[in-house]
């Protein structure tokens, strides 16, 4: 009888100590769970953010940043110049004079010369220094604007017109898309495009 009992109670522990582990396994499969169901929500919810950060610039904002950015490329164009110029009017001017001639030609020419070529290169870098400038200050839509850069570099692609008859008489109207700062400039833009179409049959017609 002794024995049984014993028996009965060892039968006993081992039960709870099963149910223990039992309900330890099944906490941790629901805490894992959870874990696992808020990652992947996190990562759902910061893409969806994503795409509609992407999504919530429409075209005539995008137009709106692309006029912006070109008036920091053309502020920045003049200030350039004139640092090309000083710098390199400054930096020949503190050299001493010297009568031996530069390629057959005085040194004072050629350091004139120089100068102006300084002032013609800062002019050129002055639209990436105002580019540089924009994408800085407007940082947060960096992203959202080269994507939209290179969509809307796939309409001009598509619907621009073949500028293999281009001719004096029928030039080709804004090949990059240059000049388009609306939507309703982009509208016009496609209507040049098909006017340049009809009027390169025509003048194919005629030849």
């Amino acid at each position: 009888m002794i024995t049984l009992t014993g028996r009965v109670a060892a039968n006993g522990a081992l039960v709870r100590t099963c149910a223990k582990r039992m309900t330890h396994n099944a906490r941790f499969m629901s805490n894992t769970t959870r874990s696992a169901a808020a990652k992947e929500t996190k990562v759902a919810a910061s893409a969806s953010g994503e795409q509609g950060q992407q999504q919530a610039m429409d075209w005539n904002t995008y137009f709106a940043f692309r006029r912006t950015r070109r008036n920091y490329e053309r502020a920045f164009m003049a200030p350039c110049a004139l640092v090309g110029l000083g710098g390199a009017g400054y930096y020949f001017a503190q050299k001493e004079f010297d009568p031996t001639p530069i390629f057959g030609m005085e040194q004072v020419v050629v350091y004139g010369f120089a100068t102006v070529l300084a002032g013609v290169v800062g002019l050129g870098l002055g639209p990436v220094v105002g580019n540089a400038v924009f994408r800085t200050v407007n940082s947060k839509a960096r992203p959202i604007m080269d994507v939209m850069d290179k969509e809307f570099f796939k309409h001009i692609v598509k619907n621009r017109a073949d500028p293999s008859s281009n001719s004096v008489r029928n030039p080709v109207p804004d090949f990059y898309g240059e000049k388009i700062k609306s939507v309703s400039e982009y509208r016009a833009w496609l209507r040049k495009q098909r006017e340049y179409r009809r009027k390169s049959q025509f003048y194919v017609g005629i030849d």
